[in-house]
């Protein structure tokens, strides 16, 4: 912009070089034509393939280098350091500052082109490039994120260039300073500083651009009313075609956003019926649509939508009509399942920006609501097989009947397929007319097999078997296949109407679908027996429930088929870990249809009655009331009794809560605390150990996982060990004892025939009757006996 004073400069003391012979002008000279003119024309291309691809004024994104200006930026930055090396005398060393800031800025080097700035600006602080280099370095200074520094300069560059009429170093100082707002999400202080600059502009292209701006941003705040006032704004100051087209469809936008669509309509039909318009009509179309819709149109918004996706395939507006109509089909006509494709569709194709996140998102959505629909179904049906294992053998022989069904029919097919194959060789040479017919029956043969190939090959199958076969309700069928076949397979023009023909295609097969019987839409999904209890299959179908009613409630907008849901898990299926989290959702369901007696009803059974379970708290929250301890154990109370009991000396009672624990409490983790505590009181005061040994043994059995375990696992196997060797010598005790009695028996047996016989009232009498002389014979007979080895007595606390 300051190149051009330059160069007048140098024509018009031209002429007097004749007369003058100082260095310094020779050397201007030689410097303006080897280096200066070469830097300056390159600079002049680079910004202006730079600032070209700058569509937005007020882009928060950075200008950047065209992969193409890439060589030339490097050798401006050449050129300009040669001028500094070599030339520092000249009047170019300024200029050269200059370009090679801006060189550096544009590269995106902010450290190296702020330097230059500050030195152009030492050079010459009041110099006619000071002020244009003050600016600079505040552009600086806010990429480097020096924000406060960069803001202050800015403002006191603006102040200077409104004071000395700068017009072009105040709009940038302004626009960077909107754009900081920008960036940092401050957009009310952007829309101030914007209506700052627009009081003292007076250019008619930068206020139209900053109308516009002011409507973008209002628009990001939600002021909608402002934001039309501001796009209205935007055609006092005469906008170019871009800016008048852009502003046009955003005011019709906004206006529709403030409830009036029907204005909106207006100015979007307006716009298609002017052929100056025709580069946005696949917009214009979009936008029309998207107003249908707002005005519950939906008919006529789906036909505009599906013409923008058939025209303007190329176009990622085809993308966003996509979206639209999945829209339509879930917000107003309420078909979940056809919003489903569309918006997966959509999530595939080319889209404009602002639709990116919304088909993903969506798509994420739907996905699982066609998952969790197949899932529901897919449980439901083996749940039903379960309770009723007769349907499960009826559906299984009737899909084997079924799937014989289409076997034939496949065969019949291809049957039909050879016989037109063959007609091709009859009709070969009989009149001049033959190759017309050779191309008729290619057509026809082509059509047939495009027609076949388009469905199914169920639904193939089904055509034929109808054709052949027709009732009642196919007579449409019939008649299209007739005509088909009479009319225009053999009509000359028939690879002129192939697109019409497809289309036609199209809807018969969708008649078709609709109408095949139950028992062949299964094709390849036989019947299945289930794999898992009926309790397990339960729990699957709450769960599916419960996930699907809240799709229902809080993404679909749609309370009553949320409450179906609910309302069968608390019904059907009652016995589960679904049951307090849905009873809280259905009182969310009562929450939406404004029944708060209902809903604070379910929500204070769940407060008093599951206060284990997380969702306690959510109950408490919409009650009001104290938030409960997730970690509390009803286990805890009793086992806080049996301790007192037990410092109470009360060893009895204590045992007798200890063990009550685990029986209502199975699944506390004080449970395996209790059991332990019953047999260390059994073992250490009440020296009980063959009690002890039991509630240890309860301990192992129920909870072989629990940190008690451990402790007393080596103490029971000592003990049952040391048992087992108790038992084992009392046995070998017995074991001599009975063989002793056994010798003593045989002993009597010898000497039975000794003994001379005695009257039986003699051999009772008592030893204690002996005379003195048979008392001392007995004593000697005992002596003469054989000693006896005794076992010893086993001793249980020494170790053997």
């Amino acid at each position: 912009m300051f190149t051009n004073f330059f160069k007048d400069r140098i024509i018009i003391l031209l002429p007097l070089l004749i007369f003058l012979t100082g260095c310094s002008v020779w050397d201007n000279f030689i410097t303006y034509f080897n280096l200066y003119y070469n830097a300056d024309e390159l600079y002049t291309k680079i910004e202006k393939q730079i600032l070209d691809q700058k569509k937005d004024l007020f882009s928060i994104e950075t200008p950047t280098i065209p992969p193409a200006a890439n060589a030339d930026v490097q050798k401006l930055i050449e050129k300009c350091s040669v001028i500094l090396q070599y030339h520092s005398n000249t009047s170019y060393v300024d200029d050269a500052l200059m370009m090679l800031g801006k060189a550096f800025y544009y590269q995106k080097n902010y450290l190296k082109s702020q330097q230059k700035f500050k030195e152009l600006l030492a050079s010459d602080p009041e110099g006619e490039f000071a002020l244009e280099s003050r600016l600079w370095i505040g552009k600086c200074n806010m990429r480097l994120r020096n924000y406060s520094d960069g803001l202050t300069t800015l403002k006191e560059v603006r102040a200077v260039a409104i004071e000395e009429d700068e017009e072009e170093i105040m709009e940038e100082a302004f626009i960077e300073e909107i754009v900081y707002r920008k960036t940092i999400g401050d957009i009310p202080a952007a829309i101030l500083t914007a209506n700052e600059f627009l009081e003292i502009s007076d250019n008619d292209e930068i206020n139209a651009e900053l109308w516009y701006e002011v409507g973008n941003l209002n628009m990001e705040i939600e002021d909608i009313e402002n934001a039309v006032i501001a796009y209205e704004n935007v055609f006092e100051y005469s906008p170019d075609y871009d800016l008048e087209v852009a502003a046009k469809i955003k005011l019709g936008r906004a206006l529709r956003e403030s409830g009036e669509p029907e204005e909106a309509l207006s100015i979007f039909t307006d716009m298609r019926s002017e052929d100056k318009y025709v580069e946005k009509y696949s917009d214009l179309e979009l936008e029309m649509g998207i107003t249908q819709s707002d005005l519950g149109k939906y008919n006529e918004a789906l036909e505009l939508f599906v013409i923008v996706d058939t025209t303007y395939k190329s176009s990622p507006n085809s993308g966003a009509a996509k979206f639209e109509i999945g829209s339509v089909y879930e917000h107003g006509l309420k078909l979940l399942d056809s919003a489903a494709v569309y918006y997966q569709k959509a999530s595939t194709a080319s889209l404009p920006k602002e639709y990116l996140n919304l088909a993903r998102d969506k798509n994420r959505l739907f996905s699982r609501y066609v998952l969790l629909k197949k899932d529901l179904k897919k449980n439901g049906k083996e749940l039903f097989y379960l309770q009723n294992p007769e349907e499960f053998k009826k559906d299984s022989a009737q899909y084997v009947q079924d799937s014989l069904a289409i076997a034939e029919e496949i065969s019949n097919v291809k049957e039909l397929q050879e016989s037109w194959a063959g007609l091709g060789d009859l009709l070969a040479g009989t009149e001049d007319t033959t190759g017309y017919y050779q191309d008729s029956v290619k057509v026809a043969d082509t059509l047939i097999t495009r027609y076949i190939d388009s469905l199914e090959y169920i639904n193939r199958d089904t055509i034929f078997s109808k054709v052949r076969n027709p009732m009642p309700q196919d007579s449409l069928l019939v008649a299209q296949f007739d005509s088909m076949f009479t009319n225009k397979i053999f009509d000359p023009n028939a690879k002129m109407k192939l697109e019409q023909e497809k289309r036609e295609r199209e809807n018969l097969r969708n008649q078709l679908v609709a109408s095949l019987p139950d028992t062949l839409k299964f094709r390849n999904n036989p019947p299945r027996r289930p794999k898992i209890t009926e309790d397990s299959l339960k729990t699957l179908l709450a769960k599916n429930q419960l996930e699907l009613g809240n799709l229902f409630l809080s993404e679909f907008d749609m309370p009553d088929s949320a409450y179906k849901y609910y309302y069968s898990n608390l019904t059907e299926y009652q016995n589960n870990n679904y049951y307090a989290t849905s009873m809280f959702a259905m009182g969310s369901y009562y929450l939406t249809i404004d029944n708060q007696k209902s809903a604070d009803s379910l929500f204070n059974i769940i407060y008093d009655n599951y206060k284990n379970e997380s969702v306690v708290n959510a109950a408490a929250a919409k009650l009001n009331k104290p938030f409960i301890d997730l970690n509390y154990d009803p286990a805890m109370e009793e086992y806080k009794l049996a301790e007192e009991y037990l410092l109470a000396d009360d060893y009895y009672s204590a045992i007798d809560k200890l063990k009550e624990i685990p029986e209502l409490y199975p699944k506390s983790s004080i449970a395996p605390k209790a059991i332990y505590a019953s047999g260390w009181i059994e073992e250490n005061k009440l020296n009980d150990y063959t009690a002890a040994v039991e509630s240890y043994d309860t301990l192992i059995a129920k909870y072989p996982a629990s940190e008690y375990v451990r402790v007393i696992a080596p103490k029971v196997t000592f003990y049952k060990q040391e048992k087992r060797k108790q038992e084992s010598a009392l046995l070998d005790s017995l074991n001599a004892l009975a063989h002793l009695d056994s010798l003593v028996a045989d002993t009597s047996l010898v000497l039975e025939g000794t003994i001379p016989s005695v009257d039986t009232v003699q051999v009772a009498v008592s030893e204690d009757e002996l005379t003195p002389v048979e008392q001392e014979n007995e004593a000697l007979f005992e002596a003469k006996k054989s000693p006896v080895v005794k076992e010893p007595v086993w001793n249980p606390r020494k170790r053997r």
